[in-house]
């Protein structure tokens, strides 16, 4: 997540801002200790970084 944001030139506190989520349930994701995280969150995730959900998964990470 943060490599993301950082290809984005944006800190993981300002996709949370932009995708409007929670800080707990990114820190979650980001610790491991949540493993599955909902569509809906990742859709969020997304809106932060202005991606879809298509090129968030056909990103070269997922290969």
């Amino acid at each position: 997540m943060k490599e993301l944001a950082a290809e984005h030139n944006m800190t993981i506190h300002q996709v949370i801002q932009k995708g409007r989520l929670n800080q707990a349930t990114i820190s979650e994701l980001m610790s491991g200790r949540t493993k599955h995280p909902k569509v809906s969150t990742i859709q969020k995730f997304c809106d932060g970084l202005e991606i879809s959900l298509h090129d968030f998964f056909n990103d070269y990470k997922f290969s």
